[in-house]
């Protein structure tokens, strides 16, 4: 029976991370600073896998805190985390439509070019880190807590942290293949209309978040 109820749980988990990770607030906004930024699929690889796994780790230890402290730690992150993570979202539109001096001019890299990472970058990273850590997947919880009075913590543990890393496999493969889809499409863009395409995404999911959240 344990059995049943561990790949049952672990099924669940699945279906859960794959609709949570298909929510573009997790990889429209990678895209749109790879568009700005004019990073290549290896730099964009490289940061979006390590803010998604800030974004598993983070989940994994929700679900550790949420034990400790109850469950008042999920309803304050419903109530503020989309918040801060819609003004995020509107920060890094507004230094992508204002000041494009500020990420430096897009250029295009050779395989042994070293990139100059600049302060616009940083501030860029820094928005992407958090707006992705803050939004953590809420709906694994109640599977979490049900895992954990079943099977035991450590199962349910292990259950979580398998469905947060499948969450940042399916979060980087959607990035990818959406700037690959990107660059095919908008090849005759020029890069003041596609500053402001990328901008416009980004302000209006800022406000289909804070709109979902009332």
């Amino acid at each position: 029976m344990n059995e049943l109820n561990f790949w049952g749980f672990l099924s669940a988990s699945i279906i859960t991370a794959v609709v949570h990770a298909l929510l573009p607030n997790h990889w429209l906004p990678f895209v749109a600073a790879a568009r700005a930024h004019g990073w290549q699929s290896r730099q964009l690889l490289r940061f979006t896998a390590l803010a998604g796994l800030a974004h598993a780790a983070v989940m994994v230890g929700l679900g550790a805190l949420v034990s400790l402290l109850g469950e008042g730690v999920t309803h304050f992150l419903h109530d503020q985390a989309s918040k801060v993570v819609a003004i995020v979202l509107l920060g890094l539109a507004s230094l992508f439509l204002f000041a494009p001096h500020f990420y430096g001019h897009r250029h295009i890299h050779h395989p042994e070019c070293e990139h100059s990472f600049n302060k616009g970058e940083a501030v860029t990273l820094l928005g992407l880190f958090v707006a992705l850590t803050l939004s953590p997947c809420e709906g694994l919880l109640p599977i979490f807590f049900a895992a954990a009075a079943k099977l035991g913590w450590a199962k349910a543990l292990a259950i979580v942290a398998f469905s947060s890393l499948l969450t940042v496999a399916f979060i980087v493969s959607l990035v990818l293949l959406s700037y690959k889809g990107w660059s095919l499409s908008f090849t005759r863009l020029k890069e003041s209309h596609e500053r402001y395409l990328v901008s416009g995404l980004l302000v209006a999911l800022s406000v289909f978040l804070l709109l979902g959240h009332h």
